[in-house]
């Protein structure tokens, strides 16, 4: 494969030097590699997308509830999330309850008491190879979220994805699914999914910039799973995107429990057909309370 400089691509592109080092940064570029202070770009990569051309096609106009900032903010302080998430004993039974809620929206049900034996360590027959590397690889990426997390860009939420999928679908993981998002925006435009991603992080970046941690998440969440980028296990992907951000901002993951899975499913599919998360919101901010009760009481 050829490779191009920043200059080249300027010249190429008709963007100045300065954008396309962000778009870079910003991973919106297909494959450009950075070597120590530059970047290499891929000759064949496409145009990045203007975004004038993106605002076209923004996601829906979303209108996303409140939640108690202050009751938040007190539980951070005293239980602050980076410490509460290196004990396994409160780790575990956030991922195990979780889990087992994600794995039954995405079609792929395994009981929560193999995924506690799982998560301690042990092997179980009856699950498949596939079954023990999804749960060990979501804990692993859910560790390193609560280790440090920035704001997500386009290259993070592929990353995570590969991630997710290691041992189980390598080749071609870091790709979006062709075709269209699984439920479209209000308008009845269809949009590729590849620009729907590009268009919901640019998004993130710029209109939900100042909103509190836990709407921005949830607004994540609603929206990758609306799109289902990659087609298998988007679900999961979505929760981490979401605990992400959660952590960026002090607060615990939710708490996400099978036996509220319906209320979840009807809450969801509102703010997905209106736009109005206001439901959703609360069900996420009632599950996070569930997570720093577990932190109470270990």
């Amino acid at each position: 494969m050829r490779y191009m400089d920043v200059r080249e691509a300027s010249e190429k592109w008709g963007i100045s030097d300065r954008r396309i080092r962000v778009l870079c940064n910003e991973g919106r570029i297909d494959g450009a590699i950075k070597l120590n202070w530059s970047w290499t770009i891929p000759e064949n990569a496409p145009k990045p997308r203007d975004g004038r051309v993106l605002r076209k096609f923004r996601n829906l106009d979303i209108r996303p509830g409140s939640v108690d900032i202050m009751a938040l903010d007190a539980l951070g302080k005293e239980y602050p999330a980076a410490s509460v998430m290196k004990n396994s004993e409160v780790l575990n039974s956030i991922i195990s309850e979780s889990l087992c809620f994600l794995l039954e929206e995405a079609s792929h049900p395994i009981a929560k008491s193999s995924i506690e034996k799982v998560l301690s360590g042990s092997l179980v027959p009856e699950l498949s190879l596939e079954d023990h590397l999804i749960i060990v690889n979501f804990k692993s990426i859910l560790i390193s979220l609560s280790e440090g997390s920035d704001r997500w860009f386009e290259k993070d939420v592929k990353e995570s994805y590969v991630r997710l999928m290691q041992g189980i679908s390598d080749r071609g993981a870091h790709k979006y699914r062709d075709g269209f998002a699984k439920a479209t925006p209000r308008s009845d435009e269809e949009v590729r999914v590849d620009v729907q991603m590009e268009t919901l992080l640019t998004q993130y970046e710029t209109s939900w910039r100042n909103l509190h941690g836990l709407i921005g998440g949830v607004l994540l969440y609603g929206e990758i799973v609306r799109i289902k980028p990659f087609g298998r296990f988007d679900e999961l992907l979505a929760y981490l995107v979401l605990a992400g951000e959660f952590l960026r901002g002090n607060i615990l993951p939710p708490t996400l429990t099978l036996d509220s899975l319906q209320e979840a499913k009807a809450a969801l599919s509102l703010a997905i057909r209106r736009g109005t998360y206001a439901d959703f919101t609360h069900y996420i901010e009632r599950a996070v309370h569930s997570s720093y009760k577990v932190a109470a009481n270990v």
